[in-house]
Order: C-alpha cells, then sequence, then structure tokens
C-alpha cells in the first residue's frame, strides 16, 4: 500500500495535468449557440457588410458554404481566427485606409477569372444533374402495378421511383413485424387463460383445506388482458388496412393515363422500327444483333446455320435478308414487299430497255479490258544462248 506521502504526490501532480488536458464538448461546436450566434450575426454579417465590392461579398458566401460542414474545434478556431482578421481589414479600408483599399481592389480584379469559372462549374455540375435526373426520370411502361398488401394500384413504371419502392418496402418489414407481435401477444394471452384456470382449481382445493390462498390472475384478469386486447384490436385494425388496399379498384383517371402511356409505348416502338429499317443504327438493333440462340442449340448448328441467324436478326422483309428469313420460316409483316424490287408492271418495258443497255455496256467495258490486257502484255524474251548471240 502507497505511502500517504506519495498519495499526496500523485494527487498534486493529477491537479497540475487535468488543468492541461481540452476540454470535450458534450455537443458539436457547430451546434452550439454561443458559436453559431457570433459566427453568423456578427462576423459573417460583418464580413457582406464591410465587403469593398460585390465579387469580394460573393467570394465570402461561396467561402462560407464551404466550410460549414467543418466540425473539429481546433479548425474552427483557426478558421475564425482568419475571418476575424480580414473583417478587421475591410473595416480599416472602409474607413480609408489607401494601402488596403488597393489590396482589396486587386483582390477583386484577381476574382474575375475565379468568379467566371466557379459559375461555369455550377452551370456543368447542374447540367449533369439534369441529363442524370432525364436518365432516371420514371416512364410510364402502360402495364398495371397490381394493389397488394403492401401497395394501392398503380401504374407501372421503370424505374419505380425510390419513395415508392422504400414505402413498399417499409411496410412489408412492419408487417413482418406486426405479424410477430399478433402472434406472441395471443401466446401471452393463453398463458395467461391458463393461469387464471390453473388458480382457480387451486383455490378450489385451498378452500377445501381450509387453506389461505391469494389470487392474481383469476381475480385481476381483466387488467392484465386489458393493454394486450388494446394492442391486438391495434394490429388488427391495420390488418384490415392491408386488406382495404388489397381490393381497392383503380380510378378511372389514372386507367386512362395507363391506356395513353400503352399507344405511346407502341407508337414509339413503332417509329422505332421505322428508324432502324432506314438504316439508323439504335440500341434496340444493336442489341438484338448482339441476341443468339442458348448455347446447346448453338453447339449443334452449322457454319451457315449460324450466319443465316445472324443475317435473320435484321428488320428488313426484302432482298437476301427476305430469302433467308423465308428459309426460316419466318413471317413477313407485308408479304408482297418483295416485289417492288421486280418494279411494277407498267414500269416493265422501261426497266427491261435499261437492263439491255447496262448488260451492253459492261460487255463493252469487258471486252475493251481485255483487249488492253493484250496490247499491254510484254513479250517473252529470247533464250540466253541465242541472245548472247
Amino acid at each position: 500500500m502507497p505511502i500517504p506521502k506519495s498519495l499526496a504526490h500523485r494527487a498534486r501532480i493529477s491537479a497540475l495535468v487535468s488543468s492541461l488536458k481540452p476540454t470535450r464538448l458534450r455537443t458539436s461546436v457547430f451546434d452550439l449557440l454561443a458559436h453559431r450566434i457570433p459566427t453568423l450575426w456578427t462576423l459573417y454579417r460583418g464580413l457582406l457588410r464591410n465587403a469593398p465590392t460585390e465579387r469580394i461579398r460573393w467570394r465570402i458566401q461561396v467561402m462560407f458554404r464551404r466550410e460549414k460542414s467543418m466540425r473539429k474545434a481546433i479548425d474552427v478556431r483557426v478558421t475564425l481566427v482568419r475571418y476575424h482578421r480580414w473583417l478587421e481589414f475591410f473595416v480599416a479600408a472602409k474607413k480609408g485606409d489607401a494601402h488596403k483599399q488597393a489590396v482589396l481592389q486587386r483582390y477583386s480584379q484577381m476574382l474575375i477569372a475565379k468568379e467566371k469559372k466557379q459559375k461555369m462549374k455550377e452551370m456543368l455540375i447542374e447540367a449533369f444533374e439534369w441529363q442524370r435526373k432525364l436518365a432516371t426520370r420514371p416512364i410510364l411502361t402502360g402495364s398495371y402495378l397490381r394493389p397488394t398488401l403492401y401497395n394501392g394500384p398503380l401504374p407501372q413504371m421503370r424505374p419505380l421511383p425510390l419513395h415508392i419502392a422504400g414505402l413498399i418496402h417499409s411496410r412489408r418489414k412492419r408487417r413482418e413485424k406486426r405479424m410477430t407481435e399478433f402472434l406472441e401477444l395471443n401466446k401471452l394471452k393463453d398463458d395467461l387463460v391458463k393461469e387464471r384456470e390453473f388458480e382457480r382449481r387451486l383455490g378450489s382445493i385451498a378452500r377445501r383445506e381450509r387453506v389461505h390462498f391469494k389470487s392474481e390472475f383469476s381475480e385481476h384478469y381483466s387488467d392484465w388482458v386489458e393493454a394486450i386486447n388494446v394492442r391486438l384490436t391495434e394490429i388488427l385494425e391495420t390488418f384490415r388496412r392491408d386488406e382495404a388496399r388489397l381490393t381497392m379498384p383503380y380510378p378511372p383517371e389514372m386507367l386512362v393515363q395507363i391506356k395513353n402511356a400503352r399507344r405511346e409505348k407502341i407508337a414509339n416502338k413503332t417509329r422505332e422500327l421505322e428508324r432502324e429499317r432506314h438504316g439508323i443504327i439504335t440500341k434496340r438493333a444493336v442489341h438484338r444483333k448482339m441476341q443468339g440462340p442458348t448455347a446447346h442449340v448453338w453447339a449443334t448448328m452449322t457454319e451457315r446455320e449460324r450466319r443465316m441467324d445472324q443475317i435473320s436478326r435484321s428488320v428488313s422483309e426484302v432482298g437476301y435478308v427476305a430469302q433467308v428469313k423465308r428459309a426460316l420460316g419466318f413471317k413477313f409483316r407485308d408479304p408482297n414487299a418483295w416485289k417492288a424490287e421486280m418494279g411494277r408492271k407498267e414500269d416493265k418495258e422501261r426497266l427491261d430497255k435499261m437492263l439491255q443497255k447496262i448488260r451492253a455496256e459492261n460487255e463493252r467495258r469487258s471486252s475493251n479490258t481485255e483487249e488492253s490486257s493484250k496490247v499491254d502484255e510484254p513479250r517473252n524474251p529470247s533464250p540466253g544462248p541465242e541472245r548472247n548471240q
């Protein structure tokens, strides 16, 4: 056991050291009114009022918004000291200090490029955010989101909005908890019934044997089950609301909206198919060309069958594609579309004359090519011994 002198020395050292420890606040610095009120109403307001130019005032606002999330007390203290020096500088310049006015004027000129850069950055961020919002905006698919225990009748949307998905998820979790609680309360109520019956029998035995017995459940049964019955009633009411949500009909306005979305979807897909037929490469066309049979079917196909399968995935219904599709047993939207290649009957005579002219021109060009090749053909050199003679 340490001696009293040693204990006194330890207490003296502890008192000296404890005064050097930093004070730990129970709340964060930014939540303290002793920090917020002077910072906002004295420092920030004073900087804005005494700022000599509009650009410097804009810069103060930007820096305070950027540093409002600062959490460490030491960082807050360093930042506040810097801003208080700025405030003193602004006040001195406002009172007529020529040197400080010149410094602030140069600083204001330097902020021109920074202000333009910051505004451009904000514009780009807003544009990217708007594009992201457009890319993920919910679109009605024309289908029905059937009512369930967790949601009422809704139009099917892709992607499903986060607040609706979160609502369905939270309702499902809460219903599971209520069902578990409902079963536990019923078990507890059954236990109370058994305890009451047990005490009744025990009381009858005690009366026969003239023994004192104090009942806890049989005489105060209603008090024991009152809170349980109230909670069971609340849970049953939530189950009734879930059942009502399941049988809720679609409003007429929503039905009209869903049908209009379905018509628009069909029209949009039709326009997309027409663009593909005009040769525009769409995302749908690329996805369809990348598809193919399943692996076990692909492994048994020949090279010719694989090539025909790839050709048949085009949207065309004429020419070689139509020939391949017809060989594979495809059905065509317009079975007579191939006749457009042969031309109309009234144009047959004109097309035949054009065909004869084209054939004659091709024959003439081929004959000229053969003659020119014969003229340009080099003569065979004579054998070596004759050339030496």
